[in-house]
């Protein structure tokens, strides 16, 4: 059985687990991100935050304004690419559209969140 939080590690907001919670589907209740997937999510985003601050050529934290990037759909796409290299994402070409509507990179992961294959990197 997987290990979840008691806290959402993207909003912070205390997450409540049913009996009959399937765990690779537990969402938060308050920003809706996929628990497992977030809490992958946000562990490469600590590790690798240098690297994407670098190919971003700017600091980045979870509260940054994507429209404040060079480019929204840039860095959707070298997001996932870096995570390409970590886990299994599995977003489409079609699927980039929704991501790059997302307003902060806090938003953007937890988007991401239903699109990694945290089990299976």
């Amino acid at each position: 059985m997987a290990w979840y939080p008691e806290n959402c590690p993207l909003c912070a907001a205390p997450v409540g687990f049913g009996l009959n919670a399937v765990p690779d589907q537990v969402c938060c209740p308050s920003c809706g991100c996929r628990i497992e997937g977030a809490m992958f999510l946000l562990d490469f985003w600590e590790r690798e935050r240098t690297a994407i601050e670098l190919s971003l050529s700017r600091p980045v934290t979870l509260e940054t304004r994507l429209r404040e990037l060079a480019s929204d759909s840039l860095v959707v796409v070298e997001l996932v690419m870096l995570l390409e290299g970590e886990m299994k994402v599995l977003v489409s070409d079609g699927d980039y559209e929704g991501l790059s509507d997302s307003q902060s990179v806090r938003e953007l992961l937890s988007r991401l969140s239903y699109y990694v294959d945290a089990g299976r990197y």
